[in-house]
């Protein structure tokens, strides 16, 4: 009778999950939509924030079809089971998948970030092309953070994500993160010198590159360790 009322329970706990994210998922689809519509035929600061609405509603609705997916209907009790886990399984698993879509984010703020790079360089920049070039930065900086075990949750529950393994992974991803950092402020600096405005322009793809890589390859280390029992 009590693994009944569970199976229910945590059949209805991911319904409402499933819910909530196809709702998410449509009202980020209006965002683009509706910031593409505006961008294409404003300009200016409008068009600045026709362009930063679409951006966040992209990276959320990558993030609502990841939640639908993995709480979609048709699961079998077991496969609910298994996602479920022990607390300590949830939370790892929940800062993998964080540092595994913090870098796509990245990626989709960066794009935004290169056409707001061009007007500061031209001397045409306003608050949102700052914003806009600042974002993929300070997702750069959150990735390592939460490698590193700064976050609020790993401070919180440290006894469940921070044991010895963890602390080898962590030390791995930061050695490849500051070795790709280093090569990728040599590259700008060469640049810089050839063309200043190229150096410039470089060093947020640096930063942000930097920082992807510290998450992905915590992310992959820990998927790999997870295999391996």
């Amino acid at each position: 009778m009590q693994d009944e009322q569970a199976i229910r329970l945590m059949e209805s706990k991911r319904a409402a999950k499933w819910r909530w994210a196809i709702g998410l998922a449509a009202v980020s689809t209006a965002a683009v939509i509706g910031g593409v519509a505006v961008g294409v035929r404003v300009d200016g600061d409008l068009a600045t924030a026709a362009g930063a609405v679409t951006g966040a509603g992209a990276v959320i609705l990558v993030a609502a079809l990841a939640l639908a997916w993995c709480t979609r209907p048709g699961q079998s009790v077991e496969a609910l089971m298994r996602r479920q886990g022990t607390s300590r399984d949830q939370l790892q698993k929940a800062r993998t998948r964080q540092l595994i879509i913090f870098p796509f984010v990245m990626l989709a703020f960066m794009f935004q970030a290169h056409l707001a790079m061009q007007q500061v360089l031209a001397g045409q920049g306003n608050w949102g092309h700052y914003l806009q070039v600042s974002l993929p930065v300070l997702y750069g900086w959150v990735v390592p953070l939460i490698v590193m075990g700064w976050d609020w949750t790993t401070r919180k529950h440290r006894s469940l994500l921070d044991d010895e393994l963890t602390q080898s992974m962590r030390a791995q991803a930061m050695v490849l993160a500051f070795v790709v950092l280093m090569g990728g402020a040599t590259v700008a600096l060469a640049l810089g010198m050839w063309r200043p405005a190229y150096g410039v322009a470089a060093l947020p793809y640096v930063l942000a590159i930097g920082g992807a890589t510290a998450g992905l390859r915590f992310a992959w280390l820990d998927r790999e360790a997870e295999r391996g029992g």
